[in-house]
Parts: structure tokens; sequence; C-alpha cells
């Protein structure tokens, strides 16, 4: 049988409380920022992704931007996605080609009067 010594017991300390909480505070701040934040990159992503389908499918060549911003718009209302301008949607046509831009910041409020603002400016082709 080992006998263990003193001085091993006190190098065998755990986290202190003090350590715990601030470990809580962290964790549930990156939690809480990615709970907020998180949403306006997939609703950025959604709508990203329904405009390069259409071009990829050649759909947008022979659209206009009223049925491009419909075709937005329904895509959005099914997902429950609110609060974007369709108006941030833009489309030309380059030699030929659709290109569709859609500019827009989103503010998310944080605590009290911190917000974060993201900014997307995406053009596709």
């Amino acid at each position: 049988m080992r006998i263990i010594a003193s001085n091993s017991i006190n190098k065998q300390r755990g986290v202190s409380k003090f350590g715990l909480l601030i470990l809580a505070i962290l964790i549930t701040g990156f939690f809480t920022i990615g709970l907020k934040v998180g949403p306006v990159y997939i609703d950025h992503n959604l709508i990203t992704g329904i405009c390069q389908d259409m071009i990829d499918s050649g759909e947008a060549t022979n659209l206009t931007i009223a049925e491009v911003r419909e075709r937005v718009s329904n895509t959005l209302r099914i997902n429950n996605v609110v609060g974007f301008n369709l108006n941030n949607i833009r489309m030309s046509k380059e030699t030929g080609n659709p290109v569709i831009t859609i500019a827009y910041e989103r503010r998310v409020e944080m605590f009290g009067n911190l917000d974060v603002i993201a900014s997307f400016d995406t053009v596709l082709q």
C-alpha cells in the first residue's frame, strides 16, 4: 500500500468556483451571440442559394427583376424569413448573361445598446 504524500495532494487542485463562473459566462456569451447572429447568415445563404439556382438553371435569363423578386419572396415566406427588403436584389444582363446583385445590411441587437451589423454585398453570375 502506497502512502500519498501531502505535497502531491496540494498539486491536485481542481477548478475554483471563480473559474467555473468565468467559464459559464464565456459559454453563455458564445451561445447568445451564435443564436442571434447565426440566423442572419442562414437567411443570407438561403437568398443567395435561390438566386444562384435560377442563374445555374438558366431561368434568370428569361425572367424580369420583378419575377426574380417574386420567386425570392415566395421562398422567404415559406421559410418564415422576415425583415428582408426585396428592393435589395438587383439584376442586370452582361453579354446576355444575368448578373444578380444582393446588397444589404442586417442589424441584430445584442445587449442594451450594443448591436451587431452584418453587411452583405454578393454578386452572382
